[in-house]
């Protein structure tokens, strides 16, 4: 059933709380039957002495009273002399205050916001306005008219209002009639609108179905799709069908529009072995730089120190270990090649070469450098070295650029400082991150890869880590043996075992590796929520929110999104004082476990113990929410040792955590993990994609559902084919194609 909204109509008289990044405002209007009345929600720019119409409801604030909480509204800006006076009082536009306003609109009258706009040196002939600040004045004003004519026009489409920032950037003032011309700026990055979005609006401007635009736009949106599907090219051939079936014309239409788009350099098409690749130009650039970069890396010349040797034994006797040859191979790659690449399974000894190949070099006078390319790594990291451990994007400054994508201030021109750069689970990083770390680093620096080539490839395209290691000329050491302390361990036993394609002794129920079989999808959800909200806590003393439920995807019922609503009503339910607010199918309350779903560089944070602040929440980053505060509308978010703050408009950013995808859990471990395989979508039930979940447990492990699923995913150890040339490119390089 259709919501019913009341409507009012009336003029702001003034703005009792206004926040800038999200438009979220608090107003006081004289409503057109004489009555006052405080209004409240997303009314971006609102400026006191506007006539606002709104849609929306009459709420009882529990502390403020009656106030309307605004749907969706329209503005007129004011016309007469006073209410003009009023709107520029308020200092709605910078540079203009009280006594200003009051000498700009007696000499200018209602006629005021037209000098403004039009003739700004008409401004210069009152008393204590230069030209220069009156055209300072007509600038701001003008991009706020520009602002608010975008933000009104993107919400008359229905597009999120975070694409104002990078719009403005790129389009200035001629945003608006920028995307009246051509809709599908959106579905480019950094927006990656849906297609279908973008064409339901150029329908409304009445571009043809058959126009170059469109068709272009249909096949450069496949190819930016694709990317988050691991692809770096299309083949021609599945590129035309593709977009043939996104945006329904003919082949041969779309076959011409493809080859304008590879004269013009915005595709580049290349032919690799038999097939005809399609890329994105920067992507093209992305794996070159890749292929080139590793090869005079790892042939850097490099001779070891004299004092190694003294060093390395030295470092035995102390810690009281005896590494084998595999080990010490991969420890001393670094001093010997300026690219090191080291992988291995659970067990394996990964962690002990990290840390002592960070004490080696330390003592050996290198300033060394570690990252891992999610928090929750680099916090791990950081323990186990005993040093600072940062995530790539902190480590590399990223920053939305002018075009309101990633950028990052550490680059050739800004490189880091260091002699040695380690990162460890490398397996997660795609080419635009690689190529960004490698960019980063100065000619001398080494660059030391730690990961487990076995694990899920990267979200982003390309599977870097997988391929340097392939490649075959660039070295890599692969550590194989599973160490006595480790034996112990049914989770480590049991990965190598799932790795290997072996079905492990899964009902065994012994030590820290458990499965339950289940006949329904119900039991299975019912053991879920039983699991983490009881047994786990009783019988193992691992409290809840040290538990991770890990699904292989989102959708069904044992998929993130049911169970996170499953779990969230069993340890964290309402009750009075938990304060709650709802966002779409999702109720958000104080305590809840929540993660960022896409990266924000600007979102700014405070560490909880320090007075220090930064910017940058990421995605993937999980936190706890802290504060609710529905009077502000605004909820705080715990992200370890940093707190960031969030407007109720900024829910958008954030889903909960209670359970995760293997994708977002990948790069972390966790004390608990319990797994639901029960259903899942086909192209997910993958040995890899299971490998991976398994070894995100420390402690416990607890597989729920059918053992036929476990058979299905440890059968399928073919790995997603990726359309990519690094590796191919590498081997050129090499001399060994």
């Amino acid at each position: 059933m259709e919501r019913e909204y009341s409507r009012i109509e009336g003029t702001v008289d003034s703005i009792i709380f206004k926040n800038n990044d999200n438009g979220y405002t608090v107003a006081r209007a004289s409503l057109s039957d004489g009555e006052e009345m405080t209004v409240v929600g997303v009314m971006p720019f609102l400026g006191v002495g506007e006539r606002i119409i709104a849609l929306g409801e009459y709420v009882n604030h529990p502390q403020h009273g009656l106030q309307f909480s605004v749907s969706s509204y329209e503005r007129e800006m004011p016309s007469d002399k006073e209410r003009i006076y009023d709107y520029l009082a308020s200092r709605a536009v910078r540079g203009i205050g009280p006594k200003t306003a009051r000498a700009i609109t007696d000499a200018f009258g209602a006629d005021t916001f037209t000098v403004l706009a039009e003739s700004p040196e008409k401004l210069a002939g009152i008393r204590g306005i230069s030209l220069k600040k009156a055209r300072e004045i007509q600038q701001e004003f003008l991009r706020l008219n520009s602002m608010r004519m975008l933000m009104e026009f993107l919400s008359f489409w229905d597009v999120p209002n975070y694409f104002v920032a990078p719009l403005l950037k790129i389009y200035g003032e001629e945003a608006v009639s920028a995307l009246k011309d051509d809709p599908y700026i959106l579905c480019g990055e950094p927006f990656l609108l849906d297609f279908a979005h973008a064409d339901m609006m150029a329908k409304s401007f009445g571009i043809e179905p058959d126009s170059r635009l469109r068709l272009k736009a249909a096949l450069i949106y496949e190819l930016s799709y694709n990317l988050q599907n691991g692809h770096a090219f299309i083949p021609w051939h599945k590129l035309i069908i593709a977009a043939r079936d996104l945006c329904g014309e003919a082949a041969e239409l779309l076959e011409s529009a493809l080859a304008e788009l590879a004269e013009s350099g915005y595709v580049v098409s290349e032919e690799i072995g038999a097939v005809q690749a399609c890329y994105l130009e920067h992507i093209w650039r992305q794996e070159m730089f890749l292929a080139r970069e590793a090869k005079r890396l790892y042939d850097m010349k490099l001779v070891p120190p004299p004092e190694l040797e003294r060093l390395f034994a030295e470092h035995e006797r102390r810690a009281g270990l005896e590494y084998d040859e595999m080990q010490k191979q991969a420890i001393c790659a670094c001093f010997e090649h300026g690219l090191t690449l080291i992988t291995g399974g659970p067990g394996t000894g990964k962690t002990t070469a990290l840390q002592t190949m960070t004490e080696l070099l330390e003592a050996c006078g290198m300033k060394v450098l570690l990252a891992a390319p999610t928090g929750k790594a680099a916090k791990r990291m950081g323990q186990i070295c005993g040093r600072e451990a940062k995530t790539l994007h902190r480590l590399l400054e990223a920053a939305l650029d002018e075009s309101g994508g990633m950028s990052f201030r550490r680059d050739r021109q800004n490189p880091l400082s260091a002699d040695v750069v380690i990162v460890d689970e490398a397996s997660m990083l795609d080419m635009a991150l690689a190529s960004a770390l490698i960019d980063a680093l100065k000619p001398h620096t080494r660059l030391v890869l730690v990961g487990d080539a076995d694990q899920l490839p990267p979200v982003g395209a390309g599977s870097c880590f997988a391929d340097l290691l392939a490649c075959g000329c660039l070295g890599g050491v692969r550590l194989e043996k599973v160490f006595r302390q480790a034996q112990g361990s049914d989770i480590v036993l049991n990965a190598h075992m799932i790795n290997r394609g072996e079905l492990p002794p899964i009902r065994k129920n012994t030590g820290d590796f458990y499965f339950m079989s289940t006949r329904s999808m119900g039991a299975a959800i019912d053991a879920v929520k039983t699991l983490v909200a009881e047994r786990i806590p009783e019988r193992f003393g691992v409290t809840w929110d040290e538990i991770q439920v890990i699904c292989p995807s989102r959708q069904l019922a044992c998929g993130t999104e049911a169970m996170n609503a499953v779990l969230q009503e069993a340890v964290n339910p309402p009750m009075p004082g938990r304060h709650e607010v709802r966002f779409g199918s999702a109720v958000f309350r104080t305590g809840d476990r929540v993660m960022q779903i896409r990266n924000n560089y600007d979102r700014m944070w405070r560490k909880c113990d320090s007075a220090e602040a930064g910017a940058g929440v990421y995605n993937g980053d999980t936190g706890v929410i802290t504060l609710l505060d529905r009077a502000s509308g605004m909820l705080v978010v715990r992200f370890d040792d940093r707190e960031a703050e969030y407007s109720f408009d900024d829910i958008n950013e954030l889903e909960h955590a209670y359970a995760m995808t293997v994708h977002k859990a990948q790069g972390s471990e966790y004390r608990a993990v319990v797994i639901p395989l029960f259903s899942a979508p086909k192209r997910l039930l993958s040995r890899n994609l299971l490998y991976t979940a398994v070894t995100r447990a420390k402690e416990l492990l607890v597989i729920v559902g059918r053992e036929e699923m476990i058979h299905e995913m440890i059968a399928q150890g073919k790995k997603n084919r990726r359309y990519s040339a690094l590796r191919m490119r590498i081997r050129e390089l090499c001399g060994d194609a």
